[in-house]
């Protein structure tokens, strides 16, 4: 189990081989004693102690201990020899430089694929009149099909970085088709030319950069608390102090953003004051960002998702899912 503490003033000292945890309710401290055999992790959020008997029971157990702010990791401490954090990392490593590793993380891409194609016929079934969505969706299928076929026939003497790239472009160009599909949806204010970051060029990618940018921090979260190295990735680029995994892994999850945009624009939430207007762009107002956060929060990460027969809302659907890649990573290699 994970050891999630995100009460202010919560207290963590060691008592024999246990771990006692202290919180304040309605007054009055609550102590609760877990022997350390049960914990996996222990995850810290907002203030509070740990006292270093505490630290030293969960480096002896090597249980990782992972600190947050607003959410994102800012810091781990975890045993120096090798456990199961060092094991996934280690095999992690060693996979991600090697074809079968290319080969497993394209699976990302292909689920990335699957799920634009999935929201593409929702949007079809109210929107179908405002656009061609038959001739999209026929386009990403095939896309999806190059992807496969590709995939399951690489060659391994190509150079790495050129099959990546090759799967890349395959997602991209898909990528062109999924948006064009999304612009038939969207009103006459909002449809947009093509996506643009950094700054964005228009209302709905300015939308789009601020909601992918709240999935990021979940992602990278999911992926430390799972043991994963963040920086070291299977498909995109490697540069320094880039957390390429992020990028590779985010990708299963876009959809959901992109779903919550269009219905935040058509269920006519916005207005003009939620952007700014930059000299070569445009960026949310803290107006905006006020109004599209909670929003996000409540319609895109507070929906259920199916894992293995039980639901989680999201954060703890990408979680599980995490948790699945390191056990499948360390099974590959081990």
């Amino acid at each position: 189990m994970d050891l999630l503490l995100k009460t202010n003033g919560f207290f963590i000292s060691k008592k024999e081989d246990r771990f006692r945890v202290e919180l304040e309710k309605d007054g009055k401290i609550i102590k609760t004693d877990i022997p350390a055999t049960k914990i996996e992790r222990i995850i810290l959020s907002n203030n509070g102690t740990i006292t270093t008997g505490a630290i030293s029971l969960a480096i002896e157990n090597n249980i990782p201990i992972i600190f947050l702010k607003w959410e994102e990791p800012t810091g781990m401490i975890w045993h120096c020899r090798i456990g199961k954090t060092a094991k996934t990392r280690r095999s992690q490593l060693k996979f991600s430089e090697s074809i079968n590793g290319i080969r497993f993380a394209s699976n990302w891409i292909k689920q990335k694929m699957g799920n634009q194609l999935n929201y593409l016929k929702d949007l079809k079934k109210n929107h179908n009149h405002k656009g061609d969505f038959d001739t999209v969706i026929k386009n990403i299928n095939n896309y999806i099909m190059e992807l496969t076929q590709y995939t399951n026939n690489i060659d391994d003497k190509l150079p790495h970085r050129e099959i990546k790239d090759t799967i890349i472009g395959i997602e991209g160009i898909a990528s062109k088709y999924y948006f064009e599909g999304i612009n038939h949806a969207l009103p006459k204010n909002y449809k947009f030319k093509e996506r643009s970051r950094r700054p964005a060029r228009d209302k709905f990618n300015a939308l789009l950069n601020y909601g992918y940018g709240m999935l990021y921090p979940m992602v990278e979260k999911c992926l430390i608390v799972a043991g994963l190295d963040p920086y070291v990735g299977f498909i995109h680029a490697d540069n320094y102090n880039k957390t390429t995994l992020v990028y590779d892994v985010i990708e299963m999850y876009r959809a959901h953003i992109d779903r919550g945009v269009v219905n935040f624009i058509n269920s006519k939430k916005v207005k003009g004051s939620h952007f700014n207007i930059l000299e070569n762009g445009i960026s949310l107002s803290d107006d905006g960002k006020g109004e599209f956060a909670p929003y996000i929060k409540d319609i895109v990460f507070g929906k259920e998702f199916y894992f293995k027969n039980k639901k989680y809302l999201l954060p703890d659907f990408i979680q599980k899912e995490c948790y699945e890649i390191a056990k499948s990573i360390r099974g590959k290699i081990l």
